[in-house]
């Protein structure tokens, strides 16, 4: 047996995991082993599973750092739990902020093992000081707190003058265990350098219990000793109680009838029959209260104004929920299944998860405690380990070099402790009866983790912060500005412009749909109805997308699509025939299998998890239950087959419905409300997407106002129905130079007095005058003498301004161009822009253009004399529109251009002249009011060589060059 080890929830300070160490004991012929972590208990309710499986007696302990005196280094103290009731001394010992008080351990002591003593307690550090006095007042000052349960550590491989002095004591013969392999001693001192303390290295891996005690230096007393206190070690986990009981069905099913006739303007049948089901399987399964907590965490956030999702996961498919305020998502009008989210065949727990304002979430948190209790909430702890690519990177920067071995060992290792992006637990009883807390935070957080703590019973609620709902809150403002009566929740489901924009593929900044694969895919469905976006959300998942194509051509001729049975029209005449909700699923297995939806859910679920033997079992129920609805067995069979293909990656309907919703929200505002959309959203934005969120919003038609130091704000901000750039937006002013800018302003007429009133670095001025700050206050190239500076290129001040701002606001390099385009586009399309990103397969061109209007999307198969497209690079394109997209068949790169005027008896003349120039700079013969592009055998490599002979040989011409790039 051991008493004293360390797994890798003393982070940073083992390599040994609870499943290794304890697998490691039962090789060693263990058969009872205590897990000692140092200030946490994190590691416990693993540590039982693994014993339990390992058949091991598990002892539950802490390792504690203790001061003596004021500004002493900490010492450690052991503890055991001898009994459930020294567990929870435990667990309010470990909750209290290290290193403790000595004075505060007696606090704490009913039910606990102490053990002093070893290389890192008090005692040893005392005697070793030679301040015996003390240490002897020490150890009377336990004796008399403990008692019988205070116990010296006598260390294998470790001397010790403990026993010398104190030959009355009793001893237990124990070992630091932080490794199992000599190895691993390098390891240590690695992991001890990630955490920046000196390292720890016991003497000895794990040793099996004879060599420990002839390490020791043990008498059969200590041993017998040491046997004896394992034996009186006996604990229970503590298991949260059920919320059930007490008042709270009733309290349920008051709240959800008055919130049903808020919801309906009539109580159907329908509305009824469904409502007292789901009362009675909540009562009966105990989860009353639960409703009725998240319930109340929903209403507290609507009262305070705080934004919450219409729904999230299966929780939507309660009519429950929807009618308590919970969602959104009327489950009725979507035929959303309770089973999925609630199932008293399979009763595990619901799992209810609610988005909240990203910025707001907090204050949900803190209503929590304050209504409930702060002994009785907490958020839950998590703990990251190390990734493949971190243990490397860790071990090659302490090392200097690769250690593939040491890596391989430090992988997987916890590396520090956080906090559940989303989880709190509400408990009936104090929290720390079940898990210790740290209280580093404003809100205790649990030394357990999410799943140690829902397999004892907590109650786990997922309070999200969901950036969106911030966002779409601050547009619905700004809205309601200018229209009071306008409410995101008022918006109608069918609205022309914005199943056009989203067709368009225009979806930057739309939640859930704004990815590239999102837009493709937008482009190709062209959206008709909401059920079209709910089905998309589904589709553009991994599995499921591979029926995307598929799914396009049946709606496009559902007239084609058959099937099997009457009741697969109703159940899947919304996808056309295809599976694709895990609702669909059950309904199937249900009115066409005969299962009731609790089994329905089950076959649903194994089917999932790819659980052949599963199948099998149900397989023949479904057969049945088909046949006896006038299916032939093989229509059942070839019904059953598409079940299983499909279940795999079927998506919760629940979930796709409730998303979409937000996903509409702001889809409308972005199509009526563009401006609006686009101002809170670069309010917002991180420097690398506000280049592509204003050449969308400039796309779309929304006027971009540059910075400016006379109209600005720090942020951008709306100006009228434009959108003004505010003075950060060039990402190199700090934040208090805007604010000082903005709070001394006045109308400045010339820089000087600008720079007399706001005394700024001159490479912020410089930083002002590139970003078009200081346009009203003369030009760029005359403001940059005034501060000393070369002047610069039209076109590179324009450059640099792109550079800055992520996009060009005052001009635009290609807009010169547009006018010269017009008249080579014949009975196509032109468009002039600047190749943002551009793809090729074969001959086939894909990418989007930069224009002086915004984004355009180009693609098709040009005519490849005018050599490749690139990024980055100018260009005229000429084609068709389809869709908002460009079909390119070909295009003309922008530079300075030559244009001649000639006479007829002039032409073999210029093709002489042009003839072995095969350059990049295009050639124009202007006849009349035609304009004829010359092949680029003709196009010109030296300008001044061909100005030489047009001029000799009397030929009128002119170059087109609006950023003299010729010169």
């Amino acid at each position: 047996m051991q008493l004293y080890t360390h797994s890798d929830y003393s982070l940073l300070e083992s390599t040994l995991t609870v499943e290794e160490l304890v697998k490691r004991a039962a090789a060693l012929g263990y058969t009872a082993l205590a897990l000692t972590d140092h200030n946490t208990t994190g590691g416990h309710w693993e540590f039982q599973r693994c014993c339990a499986q390992a058949g091991i007696k598990p002892l539950f302990g802490l390792e504690l750092d203790v001061t003596y005196e004021p500004g002493a280094k900490p010492r450690q103290v052991v503890f055991l739990a001898l009994d459930n009731a020294g567990y929870r001394s435990l667990l309010r010992l470990a909750s209290l902020q290290p290193p403790v008080p000595r004075e505060d351990l007696p606090l704490f002591k009913e039910g606990l093992a102490v053990l002093e003593g070893g290389s890192r307690g008090q005692l040893s550090a005392l005697l070793s000081a030679g301040r015996l006095a003390e240490a002897q007042a020490l150890y009377s000052w336990y004796e008399g707190e403990f008692g019988p349960n205070f116990y010296l550590r006598q260390e294998a491989g470790r001397d010790s003058a403990l026993l010398s002095t104190f030959p009355q004591g009793r001893f237990v013969p124990c070992q630091d265990v932080r490794y199992a392999e000599p190895a691993s001693v390098e390891t240590l001192r690695v992991l001890a350098a990630v955490k920046g303390v000196d390292a720890c290295i016991p003497p000895y891996p794990l040793l099996p219990w004879a060599e420990l005690l002839e390490k020791a230096g043990c008498s059969p007393e200590m041993a017998a000793g040491a046997l004896e206190l394992a034996q009186r070690c006996s604990v229970e986990l503590p298991r949260e109680q059920s919320l059930s009981g007490g008042t709270g069905g009733a309290e349920l099913e008051r709240l959800a009838w008055e919130g049903a006739r808020r919801r309906f303007p009539e109580l159907t049948d329908e509305v009824q029959a469904r409502l007292d089901y789901e009362l009675q399987v909540i009562r009966r399964l105990g989860f009353a209260h639960y409703f009725l907590i998240v319930a109340d965490l929903v209403r507290f956030a609507k009262e305070a104004g705080i934004p919450v999702g219409p729904g999230r996961g299966s929780a939507a498919g309660s009519l429950t929920a929807y009618v308590l305020g919970i969602t959104e998502v009327n489950p009725l009008a979507w035929g959303l299944v309770f089973e999925r989210f609630l199932n008293p065949e399979r009763q595990s727990k619901p799992d209810i998860d609610v988005d909240f304002c990203y910025e707001r979430r907090g204050e949900v948190l803190a209503y929590a405690a304050r209504r409930f209790g702060e002994e009785y909430v907490a958020q839950i702890g998590t703990y990251g380990t190390f990734g493949p690519k971190g243990a490397a990177q860790e071990v090659r920067r302490i090392l200097g070099r690769d250690d593939p071995r040491m890596a391989s060992e430090i992988q997987h290792l916890k590396r520090l402790r956080s906090i559940h992006a989303a989880g709190m637990i509400i408990s009936q009883r104090p929290i720390q009866e079940i898990s210790a807390v740290y209280r580093d935070r404003a809100l205790p957080v649990t030394h357990l983790d999410m799943y140690a703590l829902e397999e004892l019973g907590a109650l786990k609620v997922d309070v999200l912060g969901l950036r969106t709902l911030t966002l779409l809150r601050r547009m619905e403002e700004e809205v309601q500005r200018r229209d009071p009566h306008f409410t995101l929740e008022g918006l109608p489901l069918e609205d022309a412009p914005t199943f056009e924009l989203l067709g368009s593929g225009r979806s930057l900044g739309i939640f859930q749909l704004e990815s590239e694969l999102f837009q493709e895919l937008l482009r190709s469905l062209q959206p008709q109805t909401f059920g079209d976006i709910v089905a998309l959300l589904a589709l553009g998942r991994p599995g499921p997308l591979s029926m995307f194509r598929e799914f396009v051509q049946r709606r496009a001729e559902p007239g084609k699509v058959s099937y099997l049975h009457p009741e697969l029209r109703e159940i899947l005449g919304e996808t056309y025939g295809l599976i694709l909700y895990q609702e669909q699923v059950m309904a199937i297995a249900h009115r066409l299998g005969g299962l009731s939806l609790g089994e329905a859910d089950l076959l649903r679920r194994d089917l999932a998890k790819g659980d052949a033997q599963g199948a099998s079992l149900w397989q023949e129920r479904f057969l049945q239950g088909a046949q006896s609805r006038g299916l032939s067995r093989k229509a059942a069979q070839e019904l059953f087959g598409s079940i299983v293909q499909f279940s795999g990656y079927a998506f919760n309907k629940a979930h796709s419905v409730s998303y979409a919703l937000i996903a509409w929200r702001a889809a409308y505002l972005k199509a009526h409300y563009p401006e609006v959309f686009y101002a809170v959203l670069l309010r917002e934005a991180a420097a690398k997407t506000q280049g592509a969120l204003l050449l969308e919003a400039k796309s779309l038609g929304v006027e971009i106002l540059p910075p400016s130091v006379l109209h600005s704000q720090p942020k951008t901000a709306l100006e009228g129905r434009a959108i003004r750039l505010g003075l950060l937006a060039g990402n190199r002013l700090p934040p208090q130079a805007a604010q000082v800018i903005v709070e001394r302003r006045r109308r400045w007429s010339s820089l000087k007095e600008f720079k007399a009133a706001v005394r700024l670095e001159p490479q912020l001025l410089e930083t002002l005058v590139l970003m078009g700050a200081l346009d009203e206050l003369g030009e760029r190239s005359r403001l940059l003498a005034e501060l000393g500076l070369s002047p610069r290129p039209a076109l590179e001040l324009l450059q640099q301004e792109k550079e800055l701002l992520g996009a060009y606001v005052s001009g635009h390099p290609c807009g010169p161009f547009g006018p010269l385009a017009a008249k080579l586009r014949g009975e196509l399309e032109a468009a002039v822009g600047e190749v943002v990103e551009v793809k090729r397969q074969g001959r086939s061109w894909q990418g989007v253009l930069d224009t002086p209007q915004g984004l355009l999307a180009f693609r098709g198969e040009p005519d490849p004399v005018s050599g490749p497209l690139k990024p980055g690079s100018r260009a005229a394109l000429f084609g068709r529109l389809k869709g908002g997209e460009l079909l390119l068949e070909w295009f003309l790169p922008l530079g300075p251009v030559l244009l001649i005027t000639p006479q007829p008896h002039q032409l073999e003349t210029i093709k002489g002249i042009l003839g072995e120039e095969g350059g990049t700079r295009p050639a124009i013969l202007l006849v009349g009011q035609a304009y004829h592009l010359l092949p680029p055998k003709f196009w010109v490599r030296s300008a001044s060589r061909v100005n030489e002979s047009l001029q000799a040989g009397g030929i009128v011409y002119t170059w087109f060059d609006p950023w003299k790039e010729n010169a």
